[in-house]
């Protein structure tokens, strides 16, 4: 399948089996987070999260409680996302080929 695509196409991906392993998952939502869509998402809540940290003293110098980030890239079944296809994605798409199915647009 990953023969036929050519560089920055348009695929459409889709969660189709549980990850087994942790950094297939991570794998899985490294790749979600190059839809647009996401990307947006994490940016907007970055910003959200940089104007409402608490800073209080710490030792007397200012220390601030980061919250963590937001999980908008989940690895779950039937989760789907649209991203172009590029060749240095190739070798991740191939480890987690069992879990996911490529369509292309």
């Amino acid at each position: 399948m990953l023969d036929s695509l050519t560089p920055a196409q348009t695929i459409t991906v889709t969660v189709s089996a549980p990850p087994r392993r942790e950094d297939q998952r991570q794998t899985i939502e490294r790749l979600m987070r190059q839809d647009p869509e996401i990307k947006a998402a994490l940016r907007r809540t970055q910003r959200h999260r940089a104007k409402t940290n608490v800073t209080r003293s710490r030792g007397k110098r200012p220390w601030t409680n980061r919250r963590t980030r937001t999980q908008v890239a989940r690895a779950e079944p039937g989760a789907a996302w649209t991203m172009a296809y590029l060749p240095s994605l190739r070798r991740d798409l191939e480890s987690v080929s069992d879990f996911i199915q490529i369509t292309p647009k």
